[in-house]
């Protein structure tokens, strides 16, 4: 195997620890102790936050080229932006490059159907659930999508990035999570997605009576199969 994983991380540092803990743990390696050989390229979230809040979509791509090129030149042979958010940026990213950019709305939609699921909740920040290029690439790929209301909306931003992004995790917000996931199975999901990397700090797989697909290890699995599949 002479693959090598590359993460754009830093969006946030939580998710970036989620990403490289899974990789880890679910790596069939050689021995107990093999781990992936990655190259992680970590950015400054503040600077992100504030080109979002900004609606600066431009210069969050032109960010985001910069580090897949730069894992690229490093070595890199399969990239992964570290964050759902941030395949607003996608198309931009695996334009850039010369190495397969794995898609995170891919992974959880390829997962969803391995389950028989077609109706899915859908959890994420408020760019994700909000703004077309999350929800259309599921539906393009035969998915149907549960949305939580705007109030529900506004309150996963908050907790998103006010607990989870800064490492904040509180039983409070983990039972008002579940309670928002059975409001949207009620609304005919009959699978969530955990579409934010920091959301499974709060939620496991097994926490509804639906399969929850988290996109992180959706992420790392596909990942993973590239990487293991790389010529020896």
């Amino acid at each position: 195997m002479t693959g090598r994983i590359g993460l754009i991380g830093g969006l946030s540092w939580m998710a970036t620890a989620e990403y490289y803990r899974y990789a880890n743990q679910l790596y069939q390696g050689p021995t107990a102790w093999s781990q992936p050989p990655m190259l992680i390229e970590s950015v400054d979230f503040a600077a992100f936050v504030a080109l979002q809040q900004a609606n600066d979509w431009v210069a969050t791509g032109e960010r985001l080229v910069a580090a897949a090129q730069r894992l690229e030149g490093a070595g890199a042979t399969v990239l992964a932006i570290g964050a759902n958010t941030m395949h607003k940026n996608y198309d931009e990213v695996r334009d850039a490059v010369s190495i397969p950019v794995l898609d995170v709305r891919t992974c959880v939609a390829n997962e969803v159907k391995a389950t028989r699921g077609s109706t899915l909740a859908l959890l994420g920040t408020k760019y994700v659930l909000t703004q077309d290029f999350y929800v259309d690439a599921l539906r393009a790929q035969g998915l149907a999508v549960v949305l939580p209301d705007a109030e529900e909306i506004d309150e996963l931003q908050r907790l998103i990035y006010d607990e989870l992004t800064r490492g904040v995790v509180r039983p409070e917000s983990k039972a008002w999570l579940e309670s928002l996931i059975a409001r949207l199975i009620e609304r005919g999901a009959d699978a969530v997605g955990l579409c934010c990397t920091e959301l499974g700090l709060l939620i496991e797989e097994s926490d509804a009576p639906v399969p929850i697909i988290d996109s992180t290890k959706a992420h790392v699995r596909a990942l993973l199969a590239t990487l293991l599949s790389s010529p020896a």
